[in-house]
């Protein structure tokens, strides 16, 4: 029976946000609203799920997000049917835990003074108006302390292609210079849309990493293995022994005329050799059509290094010719060509590298 009504209401859902986008077309081509999930009649009221920030272990991690469900008043005459309300947790909240728990780090809700109406149909239209006016709604906590914190995660729902403006609050009320800053949505169709362009803007100094975890909402409640196991490939891991979150991994800076290039180094013998030369003040030369190149003063040991092939954005070594390649596009297997580890921020900046070139351990 669960299952059937779970069925029904997501038709439900479904229907009535094709039906708000055909009466918004014309300001906005399409509407997009993600995060939250249908609920029955008469649900009880929202208990947050965060007092602002959740102390867990002294990771130097903070996971912050904006959930529907942490930013709504359920009312207890909402219609279900008429209109499909949010019961907690939400999509994002529930990400947000999921990462929490992988990384140990200390927990905050982005949360509005005044709380965006329960019934998904006004939520939207407000949503909407806070867009247009390009507003900041007030924010009830703010982060304490926040120079403890070196890596943020940061999730929240799609909307309106794009973000709610609530966190654009956020970013502008805490600065995030410097440190490094990963992504996750969840989203209806619209994906991530303009929302990481709309980040980047809001907070230009922070290292906002290209590895982005995103879903689509439907499969939010269905994702812990999934962010997880995003979480670990960026190097992030809780020791059960020691309650401890792992965050050896190593970052190299790319730095020229006025852009930086984030790479995080795998663990192979190749990486580790580039690793123990750095700094480094390099000469790049272009190569081929899909590559960057430059020979470090001392070659590097392949003994235990990893085959490159993972496409545009991989830093590589190419043991015959002694050189570091910086691949910008797809390229072919080689035997000979040994992964040094991925760009996960700037990637796209590869491309456009050139003349003197400084690098240089990042944190």
């Amino acid at each position: 029976m669960k299952k059937i009504l779970s069925i029904f209401l997501t038709g439900v859902l479904i229907f009535s946000l094709a039906a708000c986008a055909g009466a918004s077309e014309t300001a906005d081509g399409t509407t997009e609203l993600s995060d939250g999930s249908a609920a029955e009649t008469g649900t009880a009221g929202l208990e947050s799920a965060a007092e602002g920030t959740e102390d867990s272990q002294d990771t130097g991690v903070l996971v912050a997000y904006f959930s529907w469900a942490d930013n709504a008043i359920l009312a207890e005459d909402v219609d279900a049917v008429s209109s499909p309300s949010v019961i907690p947790p939400g999509n994002v909240q529930q990400l947000a835990d999921w990462v929490q728990e992988a990384t140990g780090g200390d927990l905050f809700s982005i949360r509005v003074t005044d709380p965006y109406p329960s019934d998904w149909d006004a939520c939207l239209e407000r949503a909407n108006e806070e867009r247009g006016e390009n507003a900041r709604p007030e924010l009830a906590e703010s982060v304490e302390n926040l120079d403890q914190y070196d890596t943020v995660f940061l999730g929240y729902p799609n909307w309106w292609y794009g973000v709610p403006m609530a966190l654009l609050s956020f970013l502008e009320q805490n600065d995030l210079s410097g440190k490094q800053v990963y992504l996750f949505c969840s989203h209806g169709t619209g994906g991530l849309a303009d929302s990481v362009e709309l980040i980047t803007e809001a907070a230009p100094e922070a290292v906002i990493s290209d590895q982005i975890f995103d879903c689509y909402e439907e499969d939010a409640s269905s994702s812990q293995e999934d962010i997880q196991s995003w979480v670990e490939e960026l190097g992030f891991s809780v020791s059960q022994e020691t309650g401890t979150a792992d965050t050896s991994v190593r970052r190299m800076a790319v730095q020229f005329d006025e852009s930086t290039v984030i790479y995080e180094l795998n663990d192979g013998t190749a990486a580790d050799s580039l690793y123990e030369q750095l700094p480094l003040t390099i000469e790049v030369e272009d190569y081929s059509t899909n590559e960057k190149i430059f020979y470090p003063p001392q070659a590097l040991d392949i003994s235990d290094s990893p085959q490159a092939q993972a496409g545009a954005g991989t830093l590589a070594y190419y043991e015959p010719w002694g050189d570091v390649v910086f691949f910008y596009d797809d390229y072919n297997e080689n035997p000979s060509l040994f992964e040094l580890g991925q760009a996960v921020s700037g990637g796209e900046l590869i491309g456009s590298m050139s003349g003197t070139v400084t690098l240089e351990a990042a944190e």
